[in-house]
């Protein structure tokens, strides 16, 4: 009989893993699902998405990214989905009786989620870059922008006036002018992320934003994500 493997401990995983472990418990709090869907392999965070917040939003490289996701499911602290059958060639004498997962999203088990409720408890998220995705609303923690320090408590993903307003005070706090053409910039790579469209907004964002600071970059690019995840029904 093959033992059990127990999940590791998660005070060991590297900062990247801890991070997006509380962005998968923020997710799957505000999706309001209950215990059982930990054990259901429920529909998670799509790991493009994730992969793009942390690449090109909060600096982590993709070798970063990618250990770190591995770190968590070999802790089992998330598993990977969907679960599709191995495809066997026909003709080929052996069939190979299997699943394996196509990794387009990833989801919180039991351990993963007192994993990340114990490190909400013990160290609350206040880093001044940190962000995470919650259903129709994005949420902040407190950032500095030059001398100022400005406190973004809420974003309704679903009210575009309020998301453009958003973006492009975080545009002005760059020390570029929010001039006319900047506006419809603005407004065309909101709308791009409206509908899913991560690769018409990714170089609208790069063009208006690639000389920020890094704070501001990620607050500006995590509210896009809400909203590509939002859309892409996530």
């Amino acid at each position: 009989m093959v033992a059990k493997k127990k999940p590791g401990n998660h005070r060991n995983l590297s900062e990247v893993a801890k991070d997006v472990l509380q962005d998968m418990r923020a997710d799957f709090t505000a999706k309001g699902l209950g215990a059982s869907a930990l054990r259901r392999h429920y529909v998670g965070l799509s790991i493009e998405l994730l992969r793009q917040k942390y690449c090109e939003g909060a600096g982590a490289t993709q070798v970063d990214f990618d250990l770190a996701l591995k770190e968590l499911e070999d802790g089992l602290f998330v598993g990977t989905g969907p679960m599709v059958p191995f495809p066997n060639r026909p003709g080929i004498g052996v069939f190979v009786l299997s699943l394996f997962s196509k990794r387009e999203y990833a989801y919180l088990t039991e351990a993963g989620y007192r994993a990340a409720d114990q490190m909400e408890r013990q160290f609350p998220r206040s880093s001044p870059v940190r962000v995470h995705i919650s259903g129709g609303t994005f949420h902040q923690s407190q950032i500095g922008i030059g001398e100022q320090v400005t406190q973004v408590q809420k974003v309704d993903i679903e009210n575009d006036a309020e998301v453009i307003e958003r973006i492009t005070r975080l545009f002005v706090a760059t020390g570029a002018p929010a001039d006319e053409t900047a506006k419809a910039e603005i407004g065309r790579m909101v709308g791009a992320a409206q509908q899913g469209d991560l690769k018409e907004a990714r170089p609208i964002f790069q063009k208006l934003f690639g000389l920020a600071s890094e704070s501001v970059k990620q607050v500006a690019w995590g509210i896009l994500i809400a909203i590509i995840t939002k859309a892409s029904g996530m």
